[in-house]
């Protein structure tokens, strides 16, 4: 592995759960340790209820501002804020502001894939995605696009 530039407007592009997501790195990028996608959405996008068995999530928002929820608790989450959920902890988040920009780390990398096989490939120019209907409560695992390991 050797030391990488990514330029701001790097990074494949998909629609998802009502977001833009370009994925700045990948788990093939960083030897699995880590992957890096950026978000940008409308007021009420946001995911299901879910957890995640193996990775942890750390959300740094850019811009605007998010409701978070992890294990039953609410979060506000601002501009200039960083959300860390451990592995193993039920959580979802919405878009509470207009709009929002956020960096999503996971650690360790590989449900950066869920992203690239469940969400559409977009274009980054085009008018972001609508938001789609209140979030299910259901969990990644019962997704067929979900593997175990990543649940």
């Amino acid at each position: 592995m050797s030391t990488r530039l990514i330029r701001a407007a790097a990074g494949d592009t998909y629609d998802h759960l009502g977001l833009r997501l370009r994925v700045r790195l990948t788990g093939q990028d960083t030897g699995g340790s880590l992957a890096l996608i950026e978000h940008v959405g409308k007021q009420g996008a946001g995911s299901p209820l879910h957890r995640h068995t193996r990775e942890a999530e750390t959300f740094v928002v850019l811009d605007g501002a998010l409701d978070g929820w992890s294990d039953g608790e609410h979060t506000d989450v601002s501009a200039g804020d960083s959300l860390h959920l451990p592995a193993g902890t039920e959580h979802a988040y919405r878009i509470r502001s207009d709009t929002a920009r956020f960096l999503l780390l996971l650690t360790p990398a590989g449900f950066d894939q869920f992203f690239v096989t469940d969400g559409t490939p977009s274009d980054p120019g085009t008018e972001l995605p609508p938001v789609p209907g209140p979030p299910l409560r259901r969990r990644w695992s019962d997704s067929p696009r979900c593997s175990a390991s990543t649940g």
